[in-house]
């Protein structure tokens, strides 16, 4: 995975207000991956595939699953 980034001060899936990176990854079963890590444990997954189909994935730091959908391509 690519570090393409980070960040200070941003919102986390929890509501604290904390620093973080940005990950994106490209291969052959997924077309991106991009994850988001913040300093508090949270984290955002996404996925979107060569079909156009999107999977999201957002957990805040103490486990709770916020997020976890497929969105098909249309």
């Amino acid at each position: 995975m690519n570090a393409i980034g980070s960040f200070k001060g941003l919102q986390a899936p929890c509501g604290r207000i904390v620093d973080g990176e940005r990950y994106e990854d490209h291969d052959d079963e997924v077309v991106i991956t991009q994850e988001t890590l913040y300093t508090c444990g949270c984290q955002s997954i996404q996925h979107e595939y060569h079909d156009g189909s999107v999977s999201r994935k957002i957990v805040r730091h103490d486990g709770h699953v916020l997020v976890d959908e497929l969105l098909s391509a249309e």
